[in-house]
């Protein structure tokens, strides 16, 4: 039977007795049906998990206590960031839970074109719901460590933001794949636009500042399909999907 595991936003030692947030305390007695005595795995996202008990039943505040840590590293050898073009909010969730599943260690939403621009309070609350899903997706993945998420940011600061000698930008026209890319990497930076593409512009200017153009065959995919796809080939080609 598998243990659940949940998300714990805070410091954690063994022998504590930890009341966890009302989100996590419904999710685990009534979406996954915990009952008292029942294992539990806790984290905080700084690395490693705990061997839990769950000692009661409250849908607001269950409480559980910590027994052992337990150092399991599930992270990718291969660091990805994703700079992903921000999108409408459903597109966008489904783009951050599927890429924190699949290993990204870091994600930028991209403010472009294309893009509806996002600032002051609506861009916090933006942050606080990325945060979730990716503390959802960690859970599930049996990630210990978050993915480092930005809030919305301008697409010339975007791209300058983050330095690798592989740094890709997804676009149909182009005339090169993931399969013409050096092997052998450690660090790669995925560009991705939003609904519509990246603009000419921005495909010249990020490939100005360094970018390789590839595409992903011959079938134009969705934007929260787009990234996700790559990040899965290559963490196939580099990573520890092979």
């Amino acid at each position: 039977m598998r243990i659940a595991r949940i998300y714990h936003g805070g410091g954690i030692a063994t022998g504590d007795t930890l009341t966890l947030s009302a989100q996590a305390s419904n999710h685990l007695i009534r979406v996954l049906r915990c009952r008292e005595g029942a294992a539990v795995t806790v984290f905080n996202g700084s690395g490693g998990e705990f061997s839990a008990t769950l000692i009661n039943e409250n849908p607001k505040s269950a409480v559980v206590r910590i027994e052992r840590f337990i150092a399991a590293d599930r992270e990718s050898p291969l660091r990805i960031v994703l700079l992903q073009g921000l999108s409408r909010s459903e597109h966008m969730d489904t783009t951050i839970q599927k890429a924190t599943e699949l290993g990204v260690a870091e994600i930028v939403p991209v403010i472009c074109e294309r893009s509806l621009n996002i600032k002051g309070k609506r861009a916090r609350k933006k942050l606080e719901r990325w945060e979730q899903i990716a503390a959802g997706a960690c859970e599930q993945s049996g990630r210990n460590v978050l993915p480092v998420l930005h809030e919305a940011t301008a697409f010339n600061q975007a791209i300058a933001l983050v330095s690798s000698r592989t740094r890709l930008v997804l676009d149909p026209a182009a005339g090169t794949g993931i399969k013409n890319i050096d092997a052998e990497e450690t660090s790669i930076v995925i560009l991705c636009g939003p609904e519509g593409g990246l603009s000419d512009r921005e495909i010249n200017a990020s490939s100005a500042a360094g970018y390789r153009k590839i595409s992903m065959g011959p079938r134009v995919l969705r934007t929260e399909t787009a990234g996700p796809a790559l990040i899965s080939a290559v963490q196939t080609l580099w990573g520890d999907m092979g």
